[in-house]
């Protein structure tokens, strides 16, 4: 997911273009990365960068800064929103109906109908290509529905929740870096390359592990004593336990003898999203901030613009100076503004990404490179009532006994630490699977305490 510019040395991502190394997963990450030997390719960012601070609203045609302290909203144009949303937070009653409602919703019953529009549906679009409206929040923000049911307020929680169990900061290395206020990181080879890549060359040195490259699965089977894999052109390969990270509708074409979990897995659908990455060569503006989100409102096709250089300098062409942004287009909008992904008009996206940049960040001048990606079905829709499905499937896998766990971004989470945490987590207990055991988790109220985590 990282592409290297072979003449100029330049890094674009692909995929996430930094993972957030905050609270409990983001302890085990880096207690990972540690174990791993990658902590000398780190670079992190502290809460002091103003890539950590600085984020932008495309309103209007101009940037409009988020606020991002006390100071920050008292000083804000939209100051009287802020500020009413803040006390209609705080004398709130928290809502237990136990049923999931749309991130819109939750915000607009939580803070108002005008901050519930300026906030919730930039920030769903930059997350998950999405419409707030559209969203669960249970299954995009769960740590937002706990700490309602806990505290009653999202504000009073902010400053009173523990954020980070001590026992995850047993590793020296995740200790370090969150009492030095670590907020995000990449690595020198890229979020893509580094991670992956170390994590296959050790498993490459193990005796007792296989690894298939450049082979797509065709069938998998879960159920005794026939559990098997089939790659392209292969014959089946007979295991004890499947441990899945394809995503929902691959792997449900792939269960070709469970039809009803295959139905549920297709009902998870993904959003296709187009990437244009942009080099510019003597950029006089000053972009000190991690991006800006853009409304659908405002621009539905496009979602939102990073500002690389700003983050990860250490990734820009060595030889001269430049700057880099990376345009984020479509996602759910995808086929009302470009048509079909297999037939859509990558000029057509190049031309808009240009004006974008014209319009928002005042850059008229032309790039000295220009990359067009369109990723298919790369990103999960969480929709209302997405954790009852992920629940409805773990309960019949159980009941069903099939020797299969879930991990990946289509249940648990789909940023890259609820990944890696998720996959630690399925993965540590099957010592008990294997001695008939058919839980992916001990119990579904553990299934609610993971997704809460």
């Amino acid at each position: 997911t990282t592409r290297k510019d072979v003449p100029t040395d330049a890094l674009f991502e692909l995929g996430p273009h930094s993972m957030r190394c905050v609270g409990d997963n983001g302890a085990r990450v880096l207690a990972l990365i540690d174990e791993i030997a990658l902590n000398q390719e780190v670079v992190p960012i502290t809460k002091h960068h103003p890539a950590a601070k600085h984020r932008y609203l495309g309103l209007n045609g101009a940037l409009l800064p988020l606020p991002h302290s006390l100071k920050s909203v008292l000083q804000h144009p939209y100051r009287k929103h802020f500020i009413k949303a803040i006390f209609r937070d705080l004398f709130t009653k928290g809502r237990y109906s136990g049923t999931d409602e749309s991130v819109y919703m939750f915000f607009k019953r939580r803070f108002g109908r005008e901050l519930a529009e300026l906030l919730s549906d930039p920030m769903c679009r930059g997350i998950a290509a999405s419409d707030s409206r559209t969203l669960g929040v249970s299954g995009m923000f769960p740590h937002l529905v706990k700490m309602e049911h806990q505290s009653r307020s999202i504000i009073k929680a902010m400053y009173t929740t523990e954020t980070t169990r001590l026992d995850y900061l047993e590793n020296q290395f995740a200790r370090d870096a969150h009492f030095d206020g670590w907020r995000m990181l990449n690595f020198n080879k890229g979020t893509g390359s580094s991670c992956p890549g170390q994590l296959l060359n050790m498993l490459r040195d193990k005796h007792n592990v296989d690894i298939y490259d450049n082979s797509p699965v065709e069938r998998i089977s879960v159920r005794n004593p026939g559990v098997s894999v089939t790659v392209k052109g292969g014959k089946p390969r007979h295991c004890d336990h499947v441990v899945s990270a394809l995503p929902a509708h691959v792997l449900a074409d792939c269960l070709k003898d469970e039809e009803a979990l295959a139905a549920n897995l297709k009902d998870i659908k993904f959003t296709d999203v187009a990437l244009v990455s942009l080099e510019f060569k003597d950029l006089p503006v000053d972009l000190e901030a991690f991006g800006c989100l853009i409304p659908s409102y405002e621009n539905p096709a496009v979602l939102g613009i990073i500002f690389d250089s700003s983050i990860f300098p250490g990734s820009d062409t060595p030889d001269y100076k430049s700057y880099r942004l990376s345009l984020m287009l479509g996602g759910e909008w995808f086929a009302d503004n470009f048509g079909h992904p297999d037939s859509c008009d990558k000029g057509l996206m190049e031309k808009m990404a240009l004006d974008t940049v014209r319009q928002y960040l005042g850059i008229s001048s032309k790039p000295s490179q220009c990359h067009v990606d369109v990723l298919q079905k790369c990103i999960p829709h969480y929709t209302v009532g997405h954790r009852n499905k992920v629940k409805h499937m773990f309960r019949l896998i159980t009941e069903e006994k099939l020797r299969l766990s879930l991990i990946g971004a289509s249940y648990l989470g789909a940023g890259i630490p609820d990944c890696i945490c998720n996959a630690i987590d399925h993965t540590e207990p099957l010592h008990a699977i294997m001695n008939d055991r058919y839980f992916p988790f001990a119990s579904l109220e553990e299934l609610d305490e993971a997704a809460n985590a």
